[in-house]
């Protein structure tokens, strides 16, 4: 059971890209809710939904769009999350560890959550788009 969906925001100052990550949650809900699997997995995808779609639109893009799409396919007890942006290049796999969050605005932790509970993490540049997929169960 797969299903595709594209999200865009536009992440100029000014503009808020909560929508769209609402969006990305309840699209991953809706998803869940056909493929039977416990609770647990269901909370950790829509966490990790928002994360990595609240990342994307929120510091990829600078003052530009970023047009981000998302993929959900079950595997197993499993689900398989690829998500694609054009925004800036993160190689999510690469980043720093996480020691702390951040003293303003306690960000940081959202990472640390998505190593955590991902499996199966790859992460490719191709052209100008970020490629992440990973294994959730």
């Amino acid at each position: 059971m797969d299903q595709r969906r594209r999200f865009s925001a536009f992440v100029a100052a000014g503009h808020d890209p909560r929508p769209s990550i609402l969006d990305a949650i309840e699209f991953a809900r809706e998803f869940m809710n056909q493929t039977g699997l416990c609770e647990r997995t269901v909370v950790k995808v829509s966490i990790i939904v928002e994360e990595l779609v609240s990342n994307a639109l929120r510091h990829g893009g600078g003052d530009c769009d970023v047009s981000l799409w998302m993929s959900l396919s079950r595997s197993g007890d499993a689900v398989v999350l690829e998500v694609e942006d054009d925004g800036a290049s993160f190689n999510l796999a690469k980043a720093p560890a996480f020691t702390s969050p951040h003293p303003q605005t306690g960000g940081g932790i959202g990472i640390a959550i998505v190593r955590a509970w991902a499996q199966d993490m790859v992460y490719a540049r191709r052209g100008n788009h970020n490629v992440l997929s990973l294994k959730i169960g």
